[in-house]
């Protein structure tokens, strides 16, 4: 009988504590995380801001809630088995939301997830008007999280940086770190120089640098991974790229009259999603050489 395969949050917890930091490719549905592991990823994001882009149509100010991301987050599992670490936001409430929505996350199969300080319904956390909870409701949502996970990476997130100061951000990381966070992570925190004070407040634990493409240009994944760093999220990144290729192809084919040669072939998709193994598996079966008999009244 062959070993039972690693739980993914077992495989993304070694590695945030060894070795060099861990990219994660922003992904929202099957097609994506498919796409992701091909390329080579070998952990997977799904952000809220991207759910309520791709799902929604609405951009990131609350509108997706955690019934919304639950959908997605089973999209996203149906096309890999890498570990998925998702956006919780602020866990959708008070500390008994927040225990529900950790055990929804955990058993429709992520490895990790985020929760962050601010308040509900929250905004991104590069748009003016980021408003935070106060410490003791931050604290009492992680503290619910880690009571009910079972395996789950619990990331803590805060948004103090740009909307408290460096000082209240330093003060909060402290805070989860005493409180048993798995990991820190500070929004905006995207050079070696601020990720080796947080690191230093944090005690050493986890670093995890989100790459937004709504923030300041981020270090090289190397030289963040000297400053602590052991999770580094593009969350939107391939996203902004496959919506710009979409709208260049519908103005062209309004412009020219015809569609554009696509940049991935019809067979490329199809060998990406598996056709060729499931027609060896399942090949179309053999007519029968028998006529089949009349049709007549019995």
């Amino acid at each position: 009988m062959s070993e039972p395969s690693p739980h993914p949050a077992d495989l993304l917890r070694a590695r945030l504590n060894t070795g060099a930091p861990v990219p994660a490719a922003g992904c929202h549905d099957a097609l994506s995380a498919r796409l992701a592991e091909a390329a080579g990823f070998t952990a997977v994001h799904l952000s809220g801001a991207l759910v309520s882009a791709t799902s929604l149509g609405l951009p990131d100010l609350g509108f997706a809630g955690a019934s919304d991301m639950l959908d997605a987050l089973r999209r996203v599992v149906a096309g890999t088995g890498l570990p998925i670490v998702a956006d919780a936001d602020t866990g959708y409430g008070d500390p008994p939301q927040v225990a529900e929505t950790v055990r929804r996350y955990e058993r429709e199969g992520a490895a990790a997830l985020h929760l962050e300080d601010q308040v509900q319904p929250k905004r991104c956390g590069h748009t003016p008007g980021v408003r935070l909870v106060e410490l003791p409701v931050a604290l009492a949502r992680l503290r619910a999280a880690l009571a009910t996970r079972r395996r789950l990476v619990v990331i803590a997130r805060t948004d103090a940086l740009a909307a408290a100061g460096p000082d209240e951000a330093l003060r909060r990381v402290e805070a989860f770190a005493a409180a048993g966070a798995d990991a820190i992570m500070v929004e905006g925190a995207v050079d070696g120089a601020t990720l080796r004070r947080v690191r230093d407040a944090a005690g050493g634990l986890p670093l995890v640098v989100n790459c937004s493409a709504a923030g300041p240009a981020a270090d090289p994944l190397d030289e963040l991974g000297r400053a602590g760093a052991r999770l580094v999220l593009y969350p939107v990144t391939a996203a902004l790229a496959g919506a710009a290729a979409m709208r260049d192809a519908y103005r062209a084919m309004l412009r020219d009259g015809r569609a554009p040669a696509p940049a991935m072939s019809w067979t490329e998709l199809n060998d990406l999603l598996g056709l060729p193994e499931l027609a060896d598996r399942f090949p179309d079966p053999v007519p029968s050489a028998e006529p089949a008999p009349p049709r007549g009244n019995p």
